[in-house]
């Protein structure tokens, strides 16, 4: 439901913010703000629940590419991968929303089927009894074989064109990941298959890596891809001062001291759905204490209440990596 309601959510342009100008964009729009409510406030964050990024919009892209080799006789797998909360479950699901099945005269059409991998990884049943129920089919027994062939029945009959599977990690089994390339083969429907660790799932198996060969990687905001992105989130938010969020330094009373930008990369990892809780709890908070805009005190209470300690520091991790690359 929630995806529901951001089915057009708000595109973050950098080269339209950059034609326009952001000041007078953020000059324009804190007039606009200054005359909301307080619960107008509140309500105008639902906009920041989904954002589209030049990236995302790269992937929405790709996906609608990959349907359309279909009707050209050609079949594309790909790969999405990227750490736990860069954003490809949500953008996955939203892109779903946007193909929902309809029910015609004599059949579900079912455009697009979204599921997420079943844990259980004794037998390919409970992946090809949830394919079945996203085509509004229902299959209580019978053995692995009927239930394969019934996909490819219903398959052909809802007219499905995409596939995507999401945590396709939790298929570990080698019969199993068998079984989604005998499905591929036996539809020629696209897969598009999302995890967190793309090469474990590939391993092992040369021609699940021939079909499978190609992969869209979402990664953290560092450096000044997170300045850029913080920058354009600020124009959103609904206070009428600046809180320069993409400012790694700001003025302070003795000097130059370390900005939004600097606290919020060292707190999140520049993961996407740590920034964003992040930044709608710190609005939220600075909207009841009626601050004219954020600062770096609320985003600092803000984190403090969110997140106490890190398991995993994902940026030093990052930093270890492209060292190594630059190795």
């Amino acid at each position: 439901m929630a995806f529901k309601v951001a089915q057009i959510p708000i595109y973050l342009d950098p080269e339209a913010a950059r034609q326009a100008g952001f000041t007078a964009l953020r000059r324009h729009l804190a007039q606009q703000y200054a005359g909301l409510t307080l619960a107008e406030r509140r309500l105008w964050l639902n906009n920041l629940f989904f954002l589209l990024t030049p990236t995302l919009r790269e992937l929405i892209d790709k996906l609608e590419t990959i349907r359309h080799y279909r009707s050209l006789g050609q079949q594309r797998c790909f790969l999405v991968g990227g750490l736990s909360g860069v954003g490809k479950s949500s953008l996955l699901n939203w892109y779903a929303v946007n193909y929902l099945p309809t029910i015609q005269t004599e059949r579900n059409h079912v455009p697009v089927v979204k599921i997420d991998a079943p844990v259980s990884n004794r037998s390919p049943k409970p992946l090809f009894q949830r394919l079945l129920l996203a085509c509004g089919a229902t299959a209580l027994g019978n053995s692995e074989e009927h239930h394969l062939h019934l996909l490819a029945l219903y398959f052909q009959q809802c007219g499905v064109e995409l596939f995507i599977i999401d945590e396709v990690e939790c298929i570990t089994q080698p019969s199993l990941r068998r079984r989604l390339l005998e499905l591929s083969n036996l539809t020629g429907v696209p897969i598009v298959c999302a995890s967190c660790n793309l090469i474990s799932w590939t391993a092992g198996d040369e021609e699940i890596q021939g079909r499978w060969n190609d992969c869209f990687e979402l990664t953290q905001f560092t450096g000044s891809r997170l300045e850029a992105f913080l920058g354009l989130l600020e124009l959103l938010l609904p206070f009428a001062q600046d809180a320069r969020l993409g400012c790694r330094e700001i003025p302070g009373e003795h000097g130059m001291t370390a900005g939004p930008a600097h606290y919020i990369e060292q707190w999140t990892d520049g993961i996407v759905r740590e920034m964003m809780v992040l930044i709608m709890d710190a609005c939220d908070k600075a909207l009841i204490a009626q601050a004219p805009g954020l600062t770096v005190e609320i985003l600092r209470q803000s984190w403090q209440d969110v997140k106490r300690a890190k398991v995993v520091n994902f940026l030093d991790c990052w930093r270890a990596r492209q060292g190594g690359r630059r190795g």
